[in-house]
C-alpha cells in the first residue's frame, strides 16, 4: 500500500524541475516496453476458495532462499511458504484475538530458519494507561500450539497508532525485525525477535535519532528491501524546521543492532520513500501533490537532487495518482512500479529520473486488482498481486494470484 505523511505539502523549491517536466511527459505516449520484460508469470495454485490468495493485501517476504506469502483479513493472519517457482506449502490461519484492530507478522526460526511465525497485536496493559505489544509465535506449518502472548514491547503513553510500529522477517530467516517509535524519549527504537518470541538483545536507538530534541515527529517508519537482513526507513520532522525534515535509513543485522546509517537532508518535504539499495547508495521514489519524485543518492555525499517523472495533473490531480508500490535498479537505470486502477506498470527511469518511452504492463483478466507486493530477487523486480474476476465491490472474491518477475536490459 502507498505510505504518505501527514502534513505533507508541496516542496516550494520544485517550480523548475515540474516545468522540465512537463516536456518529458508530453512524449511518454509511445508504444513499447522500455526494453522491459516479464522472465516469470506464475499462476499460483491453490483452492479455490482460497482465502489467502485473494487477499488484497499480501505481503511477500524473502525469507532464506524461498518466500512466504502472508497477510492478514481483519480476523486471521494467514499465510504460505513459496517456492521460487511459486508452489504453495499448506495455507495455515491463526485466529486475531476479539477487539485486535492491527496486527504485525513476520517470519523467523525457532529451530530452523522460517519455521515460525510471529503474530503482535497491540493491547492496553494491565496497567493502567500503558499500552504493550503481544506477540505470538505459530509454527509455520501449524504442527504445534502457539505460544501464551509475550509482550514484548511497552508504551507508558498508551497503546499507540500502528503506523508507529512496524515488523519485517530477516532475509535470513532467523529472526524478525522489530521497529517502534518511543513516544517518550522521542527516539525510533530497534531490535530482533527470536522464532521463540522473544528480544534478541536490547532494543537500540536508531542512528541519530536520540539526540533530536523533544519537537521531533516522526514519519514513514517501515522495513525496505536493502543491503542487509533487515533494512529500516523513517523521516524525522522537527518542529523548528518543518521544511527541512531528516530521511534515515538504517541497515540492521539479525543481533539486532544497526551496521550504518545514511542520513539524508531533504531540505524540502517530501513524501513517504519507497527505498531500494544500489551499488553506491540508494534508489528512492515518493510522492507529493504537484507529482512523483526519483533520486539517486550516493552514499557519503551530501547532495540531494530529487527530480519529478510525472506530474500529478497526468493522471487528473494528486487524489488520482497511481501509488508507486516497488522500485529496482537494473543497471545504471531503474523501474519503478505503479498500481494505475485497472492494470499495474513498469515504468524505466534513468540515473537523472528521465522516463524511457514505454511501460511493461503486468499481466491481468479484467483489470481489477489487488495490492501489489514487490520485492528485489536474482537481478529483478519480483511482485505478486490478487487478479479478480469477481466484479469490484461484490460480497466475496474469485480469481488468481499471480507472481511475476521483471527486468529491464
Amino acid at each position: 500500500m502507498p505510505r504518505t505523511r501527514r502534513g505533507l505539502t508541496t516542496a516550494p523549491a520544485a517550480g523548475a524541475l515540474l516545468a522540465a517536466a512537463l516536456g518529458l511527459c508530453a512524449c511518454q505516449a509511445d508504444l513499447g516496453n522500455a526494453d522491459c520484460q516479464l522472465t516469470q508469470q506464475t499462476v499460483l495454485a491453490g483452492s479455490p476458495s482460497s482465502v489467502l490468495l485473494l487477499l488484497p493485501n499480501l505481503r511477500l517476504d524473502q525469507v532464506g532462499a524461498g518466500f512466504f506469502l502472508i497477510g492478514s483479513d481483519g480476523t486471521a493472519v494467514r499465510w504460505a511458504a513459496m517456492a521460487a517457482d511459486g508452489t504453495l506449502s499448506n495455507e495455515q490461519a491463526f485466529a486475531l484475538p476479539a477487539g485486535a484492530t492491527n496486527s504485525f507478522y513476520a517470519v523467523a526460526g525457532a529451530s530452523a530458519p522460517g519455521d515460525t511465525v510471529l503474530i503482535g497485536t497491540l493491547a492496553a496493559s494491565a496497567t493502567a494507561g500503558q499500552g504493550e505489544l503481544d506477540v505470538v509465535a505459530v509454527s509455520a506449518d501449524g504442527s504445534q500450539a502457539p505460544t501464551p502472548p509475550n509482550p514484548l514491547v511497552t508504551f507508558p503513553g498508551g497503546v499507540p497508532s500502528a503506523s508507529t510500529v512496524a515488523m519485517m522477517s530477516s532475509r535470513s530467516g532467523s529472526v524478525a525485525g522489530l521497529a517502534w517509535v518511543d513516544a517518550q524519549a522521542n527516539r525510533a527504537m530497534f531490535t530482533t525477535v527470536t522464532g521463540q518470541g522473544a528480544l534478541v538483545g536490547a532494543p537500540v536507538a536508531v542512528g541519530a535519532s536520540a539526540v533530536l530534541d523533544a519537537t521531533t515527529a516522526f514519519d514513514c517508519l517501515a522495513f525496505s528491501p536493502g543491503k542487509s537482513p533487515l533494512t529500516l526507513s523513517y523521516v524525522n520532522d522537527t518542529a523548528d524546521q518543518p521544511d527541512s525534515p531528516i530521511g534515515v535509513i538504517a541497515e540492521a543485522n539479525d543481533g539486532g543492532t544497526i551496521d550504518s546509517t545514511t542520513t539524508l537532508n531533504y531540505n524540502s518535504p517530501v513524501g513517504c520513500a519507497t527505498v531500494t539499495p544500489t551499488d553506491t547508495g540508494y534508489g528512492l521514489v515518493w510522492q507529493d501533490d504537484q507529482g512523483s519524485w526519483f533520486t539517486d543518492y550516493m552514499t557519503g555525499v551530501n547532495h540531494f537532487t530529487p527530480q519529478t517523472f510525472v506530474l500529478a495533473s497526468s493522471f487528473g490531480g494528486a487524489d488520482l495518482q497511481p501509488p508507486l508500490v516497488g522500485l529496482a535498479p537494473f543497471g545504471t537505470d531503474f523501474g519503478v512500479v505503479l498500481a494505475r486502477a485497472h492494470d499495474v506498470e513498469l515504468w524505466r527511469l534513468d540515473d537523472m529520473g528521465n522516463r524511457s518511452p514505454g511501460s511493461l504492463v503486468f499481466p491481468s483478466l479484467n483489470g481489477n486488482l489487488g495490492g501489489v507486493s514487490t520485492l528485489l530477487f536474482n537481478g529483478g523486480l519480483l511482485a505478486t498481486y490478487a487478479d479478480y474476476s469477481s466484479a469490484p465491490g461484490a460480497p466475496t472474491f474469485a480469481g488468481r494470484r499471480l507472481l511475476v518477475n521483471a527486468v529491464c536490459y
